[in-house]
């Protein structure tokens, strides 16, 4: 029982919390992610420690501003929206968002993140690891979109027409320091993971429309879950019609203005019919498009636009998911655990509590195992200079048997990583919700309100579990001559000890050697219950061997001690503990 007296002027603050959680630095602060840095990138190390260090001073703090700012709740209910016609009733279907995410955005674009000249595929990676701190923040959907774009545009470079070779210079290379938005528009009202029942159209037409052009393909049709509708371009998803792949899903590049009418705000003959109401992700515009005649470019071979959108276009953003919900961990754990040192209740730190020790720990160790884990991914995926097989078809066109496991392993890697990943990420937050209790919940206290529901957006983004895990056994029914899943179990989790391989092995293949997830009987319902709890187990084994190989020694973040760093730089001046930053 407390022995204290009652005091009408309660002198509680959480000012010592708020100056040790505002003054932290992402990166400087953070030994373990720099070791990850380190481990990984060799002798790119230095370099891009110097690059991180100085970005950090903007993620950290202004970004971060930013990002909160734009997702509050009176920013969230005048953003985002269209505004269908001008003053002078022209079709303008123009869309409005906070001038904070319009500031993000340019900033963050303005890196040059996809420009071979200005970064390396290593350097890009730890920059994005970086900026999704911030979570998605209505900016790294379109990061992700214009990475996707950006490498199946690359692919076809020397087949690409010249319009489209130029919009591919703008959104890799830039012009004049400002770098293109990129998107894709796959999904249609009947659903988005079945692509190849889309409907939307792509016609070739040789006479002129009113914007004067001829002998080009156009798209016709809805697609109805359009996301980062603000871009430039469009990669969209069509069935050519009068060809002999007129059942068959191609790819597209669509232009959202033709050259010169940007500006007169003339959309590329389609409408913007109505903005998404979101549960996360709300700074983002996402939409239903119509498209009336839009001119597009084909993207490859026609009958190859199902493989390529799937193999690279949400491949990439299958990554993307992945390493942004184990970044988004990072600082949820972080600041959980300052959050629990600082707090007392019975006269003690809660951290103290034994309940709260499991919980710290826990969090802190699903949090640095998701880390790891997608650096090791990733490094699959710069380990092949990031290009991906779009389908099994051209896997088996790779002669060498062991190069073609290793790119199957990480086909299968992208997607296992996405569902496990993605499906941690709620149970994370919602437990370093409650190390605050009221407070958790309060969008004005903290950002986890936010990161929440972005987190539920990110699990059905590009796949839903389901969907996933069935294409992943899917795969292995059609590889199961050259490579077994038991062996594909040994060689994904190498250095690991026998005692967790072989379990994990042994239920692999009985799960895999199952000959069809689609049959509605009591076998196969089994079946599905028990490769859910495997793909978990699985892709955790994998995480925790990436941990392990990173061998940190590092100590966790003391609360004590940084408050009086902070302290120390506050009496030295405030411009010593933050810098100040405007632009980049």
């Amino acid at each position: 029982m407390s022995n204290l007296e009652g005091n009408r002027d309660n002198p509680y603050s959480f000012d010592d919390y708020l100056l040790v959680r505002d003054s932290l630095n992402y990166y400087k602060d953070d030994k373990f992610f720099q070791a990850l840095i380190k481990h990984y990138t060799g002798d790119e190390f230095e370099t891009i420690n110097r690059d991180l260090m100085a970005l950090s001073d903007y993620v950290s703090y202004r970004f971060r501003d930013l990002a909160d700012a734009a997702n509050s709740l009176e920013n969230r209910i005048k953003v985002t929206r269209v505004k269908h016609f001008d003053a002078h009733n022209h079709r303008i279907d123009k869309i409005e968002r906070c001038h904070e995410t319009e500031i993000l955005e340019k900033e963050i674009f303005s890196l040059g993140l996809f420009d071979p000249a200005r970064n390396t595929p290593w350097s890009r990676f730890c920059k994005l690891f970086l900026l999704y701190q911030n979570s998605e923040a209505g900016v790294m959907c379109p990061i992700a979109c214009t990475h996707g774009m950006w490498k199946l545009l690359e692919k076809y470079e020397k087949e690409l027409e010249p319009e489209a070779l130029k919009i591919l210079e703008e959104i890799r290379d830039g012009r004049g320091g400002e770098y293109k938005i990129g998107a894709q528009f796959v999904s249609e009202i009947q659903g988005g993971s079945d692509v190849p029942a889309n409907l939307v159209e792509a016609v070739f037409e040789k006479e002129p429309k009113e914007d004067r052009y001829s002998n080009c393909w156009r798209i016709y049709g809805k697609k109805f879950f359009c996301s980062a509708t603000h871009a430039d371009h469009a990669i969209v998803t069509a069935k050519p019609k009068n060809t002999t792949s007129s059942t068959r899903v191609a790819a597209f590049l669509v232009p959202s203005w033709l050259p010169g009418n940007k500006e007169k705000e003339i959309r590329n003959s389609y409408t913007i019919d109505r903005l998404k109401v979101k549960l996360g992700t709300s700074e983002l515009p996402t939409a239903e498009i119509t498209y009336n005649g839009a001119v597009a470019y084909p993207i490859g071979p026609l009958e190859k636009g199902l493989a390529n959108i799937v193999g690279i276009v949400l491949s990439l953003s299958r990554l993307h998911v992945a390493l942004g919900m184990a970044s988004a961990g990072m600082r949820i754990a972080r600041e959980a655990n300052l959050y629990a040192q600082f707090r007392t209740a019975f006269g003690v730190p809660i951290a103290n509590f034994p309940m709260m020790i499991n919980h710290i720990n826990d969090l802190n160790h699903q949090a640095m195992r998701a880390a790891a884990g997608a650096f090791k991914v990733y490094s699959e995926y710069i380990h092949f200079g990031e290009e991906l097989i779009a389908g099994i078809r051209d896997l088996l066109k790779i002669e060498n048997l062991e190069e073609r496991k290793r790119r199957f392993r990480l086909r299968e890697l992208v997607m296992l990583q996405k569902i496990v990943v993605a499906d941690d990420a709620p149970a994370m937050i919602r437990k370093a919700i409650s190390f605050f209790g009221g407070h958790g919940i309060m969008e004005d206290f903290l950002s986890f309100p936010r990161f929440h529901r972005d987190s539920l957006i990110m699990e059905l983004w590009e796949g839903p579990k389901n969907v996933l895990l069935t294409q992943i056994h899917r795969d292995f029914q059609r590889v199961k001559e050259w490579y077994s899943a038991g062996d594909f179990c040994r060689d994904l989790l190498e250095g690991a000890s026998p005692d967790v391989i072989e379990p994990l092995a042994a239920e692999f293949s009985r799960i895999m050697a199952h000959d069809s997830l689609l049959r509605n009987d009591e076998e196969t319902l089994e079946i599905c219950r028990a490769w859910e709890r495997l793909s978990s187990d699985l892709f955790h084994a994998y995480q925790d061997q990436a941990l392990a190989e990173l061998n940190f020694k590092g100590k966790p973040l003391k609360f004590s001690s940084l408050l009086r760093k902070f302290k120390k730089r506050m009496k030295q001046g405030p411009e010593t503990l933050q810098k100040e930053v405007s632009h980049v």
